[in-house]
């Protein structure tokens, strides 16, 4: 099947949104397009009374996606300010339910490495934790994502831990994860219908299993999405 990058994005945005149907709060960081696109997607669509933290602001209600999450923009829409460490104070005291975090490195345990990698002798050094050490550690249903999908980033083993946490579903642009508590990592919860068993096992660096296609996005969703980002920025995540 022909595939686009927009169809990819959608589809996890998608994915992403219909997961905040039940959720009481909900945070992403900086660079966080798809994540900030699900946000507002389950608001709008099924989730009202969902608390939106922002870097920017509380609950903002921006019109479209602008060019960065962390736009000035946005902080002209929003129920109040929030300072950073305000969220991290929240989420130590249990009252966050969703949190975004991406992963330079993932590895079977859902572990994260955002501190620096080696490759031979080289170390590589990697944008930093910015708090997720906490945030993945504390939130109830932390939520991985990352924009691509391959064997030096879905690792058996990150080489270095920056946070450490249980995550309830890890998304990238071949299938989404979830924790299996019973052999304690995780597993293939569903493939991306442009993917196959054969590329995700290929592509990661654990064992995986094969799991059934990730519904499709409904023309509601799809109809929103486009209207929220009509320049589709969305897609230079996984470009």
């Amino acid at each position: 099947m022909t595939v686009t990058l927009l169809d990819k994005a959608n589809y996890m945005i998608s994915s992403m949104a219909r997961l905040l149907k039940d959720a009481e709060s909900a945070f992403m960081g900086v660079a966080s397009f798809l994540p900030f696109m699900a946000i507002i997607l389950a608001k709008r669509l099924y989730n009202p009374d969902l608390i939106w933290y922002s870097i920017v602001g509380y609950n903002p209600n921006p019109k479209h996606l602008p060019m960065s999450t962390v736009h000035p923009w946005i902080s002209k829409y929003c129920d109040a300010k929030l300072q950073l460490a305000e969220l991290f104070d929240i989420s130590a005291r249990g009252e966050l339910d969703v949190v975004f975090l991406a992963g330079a490195q993932i590895d079977q345990r859902g572990y994260l490495n955002n501190s620096h990698i080696y490759i031979g002798e080289r170390r590589i050094q990697l944008p930093g934790g910015a708090g997720g050490a906490l945030l993945h550690a504390t939130a109830r249903r932390p939520i991985v994502w990352q924009g691509k999908h391959d064997t030096r980033i879905f690792v058996k083993e990150v080489q270095r831990i920056t946070a450490a946490g249980k995550p309830y579903r890890v998304f990238s642009p071949l299938c989404i994860f979830r924790f299996d508590d019973d052999l304690g990592r995780l597993v293939v919860d569903s493939i991306h219908p442009w993917s196959s068993f054969e590329e995700v096992k290929e592509n990661t660096g654990f064992e995986v299993n094969d799991a059934p296609p990730t519904p499709e996005p409904s023309d509601e969703e799809i109809e929103l999405i486009e209207k929220i980002d009509p320049h589709g920025i969305r897609k230079t995540v996984l470009e």
